[in-house]
């Protein structure tokens, strides 16, 4: 079984987290997005970026971070 630190998906999958961080942390400092908004954008996140390791795929990242851009949507 090969090891999981390297599979390109599951960097790929870390990197889009990483990303989503970025893409919250841009939306709290623009003070856009409040304390709730903030909790519910990491409950998906993190959760979801994880399982991709777990998958070895980066589409629930990707899910993961579609979720933030309707978040982001629907504050503006």
């Amino acid at each position: 079984m090969p090891s999981r630190l390297r599979d390109p998906r599951v960097w790929f999958s870390l990197l889009l987290g990483l990303l989503g961080l970025i893409y919250l942390y841009s939306m709290s400092e623009s003070g856009l997005a409040e304390f709730p908004h903030l909790m519910a954008g990491l409950t998906v996140l993190i959760p979801l970026t994880l399982f991709g390791v777990v998958l070895r795929s980066p589409w629930p990242a990707v899910g993961a971070l579609m979720m933030l851009v309707v978040i982001n949507i629907t504050l503006g």
